[in-house]
């Protein structure tokens, strides 16, 4: 156990509880009663001071012991009531001033009493402005927390506020530089497919083209209404990316891909389906890039055990050597970002992302989500 440091008001009823063994002359029974309630005293100075002051004054009175007495009104003061310390406070200095026997007051001097009165009010004055210090000390000790709970409070509403105009700022930059264009090539592509032509291949692919496009706008339209909002449903929700959008994923991919889907009996949360969504499309893309031609198979199945979900592309060695563009995004330095951002998905929600080339030449990546 870690020791530690004791406190000043610990140090002085230490000192307190020995205060007895000053005492000369005989224990009566008198002396022996005040000095137990006094020591008794000590110890129910935190839940009940007032009571322990009480228990303290005889011995103070009598002139047997004094520290008991002024701890238990340090401790008075340390109360919220204003009041029962006043009260206190005199008490104390009027038992205090008083002489014992108390038949003595009648044949003091003048100098005597008013050295009974000064030492009667530094004793009663003295622990009530410690208590009074100290509860002073506590109470803004509170306060300064609570300013700086409402510094750091206000701090991260003014960074989320900073973040939503940014995120605001982006949503209008993606809209008036991505959309147009990738609107252009929706509308070309349209018209091209609706040419006069008896070329089928052309006209699938600018269909293709076409599809492509409007549902790169409507994803565009979700992504830029989540950027806007700052809606976490929105963007776990936005483009429609779930499990059984896979199959329409890879057959419109332009590869050749073999799919196996085994749903979990429980439905995902969206977030995981939107994250194994991503996966495969992210990887579907470095296959076009980086092995077109290639064989392909994706796997989404629940890992062994049950609580994740697993989902693996694998691809082949393309069937012709492919110019030198580097591997896939970021396998090598100097790649790009998708797979990045894969595994970042991937580690926010409490998964991993693994990517490498494999034995036969092909590339395989594989993620675990938890459910």
């Amino acid at each position: 156990m870690r020791w530690r440091r004791p406190t000043a008001e610990e140090l002085l009823v230490v000192v307190a509880a020995a205060e007895p063994l000053t005492l000369e002359g005989p224990f009566t029974a008198l002396r022996v009663a005040v000095c137990a309630a006094a020591l008794l005293s000590l110890a129910l100075r935190r839940r009940l001071p007032a009571t322990a002051l009480c228990l303290a004054l005889p011995s103070m009175l009598t002139g047997a012991l004094w520290l008991p007495a002024m701890v238990a009104m340090f401790r008075v003061a340390r109360g919220r009531s204003r009041g029962r310390t006043a009260a206190a406070c005199g008490l104390l200095f009027a038992v205090s001033a008083c002489p014992w026997p108390l038949r003595d007051l009648a044949a003091m001097t003048y100098q005597e009493v008013l050295i009974s009165v000064e030492a009667a009010a530094l004793m009663s004055t003295g622990p009530t402005a410690l208590g009074l210090l100290a509860r002073a000390r506590a109470e803004l000790r509170v306060r300064l927390a609570d300013l700086t709970a409402t510094r750091a409070r206000e701090q991260r509403l003014e960074a989320e506020r900073a973040v939503a105009r940014e995120r605001a700022r982006l949503a209008r930059e993606m809209h008036d530089t991505i959309a147009h264009h990738v609107g252009i090539i929706a509308v070309q592509s349209g018209a091209l497919r609706a040419a006069e032509t008896d070329d089928a291949w052309k006209r699938d692919t600018a269909e293709s083209i076409r599809r492509h496009g409007v549902r790169a706008l409507e994803e565009l339209r979700d992504l830029v209404g989540v950027l806007r909002a700052s809606d976490g449903g929105a963007a776990r929700a936005a483009g429609g990316t779930g499990l059984a959008a896979l199959r329409d994923l890879t057959g419109d991919s332009l590869l050749d891909v073999a799919v196996d889907v085994t749903e979990p009996g429980a439905a995902p949360p969206p977030e995981v389906e939107c994250a194994v969504f991503r996966v495969v499309q992210e990887s579907l893309s470095n296959v076009r890039k980086h092995a077109p031609g290639a064989r392909v198979a994706v796997r989404v199945a629940p890992a062994p055990g049950g609580g994740a979900l697993e989902v693996e592309v694998r691809n082949a060695a393309p069937p012709a050597p492919v110019p030198a563009a580097g591997p896939p995004d970021d396998a090598l330095p100097g790649g790009g970002y998708g797979l990045v951002g894969l595994r970042e998905r991937a580690e926010l929600l409490g998964g991993s992302l693994t990517a490498g080339p494999r034995p036969d030449g092909g590339f395989a990546v594989r993620a675990v989500l938890p459910l």
